[in-house]
């Protein structure tokens, strides 16, 4: 039976009396029990999918089986849900909101000043201190950055800046399905050191259209590493802005 079009990944399907009575009679082998007892009324499509190891393809004719015997039922969701489970191209091809950011990290605040540091009135300043030259050898050392013996070396200028629009768009487009995609994209950033993220300001990872741009070599390592872990893949030059 093929199957139905409008099974997006996004449905949430649970067990039916049905099954309970019949699960006694029941002959499946083993990867398709598993897919069977992953529906829990609580995960989607997609995620059930994910949790049975299987690929989405093959989930989809297993999925219509169990309908077709009763096994399993959909379950209805309201708005919100359907929003957050839906992927941002499909919300956007439907007219609907779109979510917000996934926030990975949140960035830490700023505490206002307290009234003992705050600046005073300009004719409450007391003058400047006259400068004080320094020696000429503290001075020709200093202009060299020396600690010790040993020169300090600049700080290296990264090569290439890597766009996380593009590795958020390389991840999704490694499967077939765009739920499926944006439950990778989580996985590969809950991996990276939050300290790396936030040194650059990014606190959160849009689905579409992300402007964020990473520059330091950690970070972009970090990355690279994460998506290799995950999505079993190494991310092409295609990710990095040009020169």
């Amino acid at each position: 039976m093929p199957t139905p079009l409008f099974m997006t990944g996004t449905e949430i399907y649970k067990r039916t009396p049905a099954y309970d009575r019949q699960a006694r009679e029941i002959r499946l082998h083993a990867p398709h029990w598993k897919l069977l007892l992953a529906f829990d009324g609580q995960r989607t499509l997609s995620e059930v999918a994910l949790t049975a190891e299987l690929a989405f393809a093959e989930a989809l004719p297993l999925t219509q089986k169990f309908l077709d015997q009763g096994w399993i039922e959909e379950m209805p969701i309201t708005l919100e849900q359907y929003l957050k489970r839906v992927g941002a191209r499909d919300a956007l091809a439907a007219g609907a909101a779109v979510p917000p950011p996934t926030v990975l990290h949140e960035p830490a605040k700023e505490a206002p000043a307290s009234p003992a540091t705050a600046t005073a009135p300009a004719e409450h300043v007391p003058p400047p201190l006259p400068a004080t030259p320094a020696p000429a050898a503290t001075s020709a050392k200093a202009a060299e950055f020396v600690v010790g013996p040993t020169k300090v070396p600049p700080l290296k200028t990264p090569e290439r800046a890597m766009r996380l629009s593009a590795v958020v768009d390389f991840i999704t487009s490694l499967v077939g399905n765009i739920s499926i995609g944006q439950l990778l994209v989580y996985r590969v950033f809950l991996r990276v050191p939050p300290e790396l993220l936030l040194a650059e300001e990014i606190a959160s990872v849009y689905l579409v259209n992300d402007s964020s741009v990473v520059t330091g070599e950690k970070l972009q390592k970090a990355i690279a590493d994460a998506v290799s872990a995950v999505a079993k893949r190494s991310l092409p030059d295609s990710v990095f802005a040009p020169a």
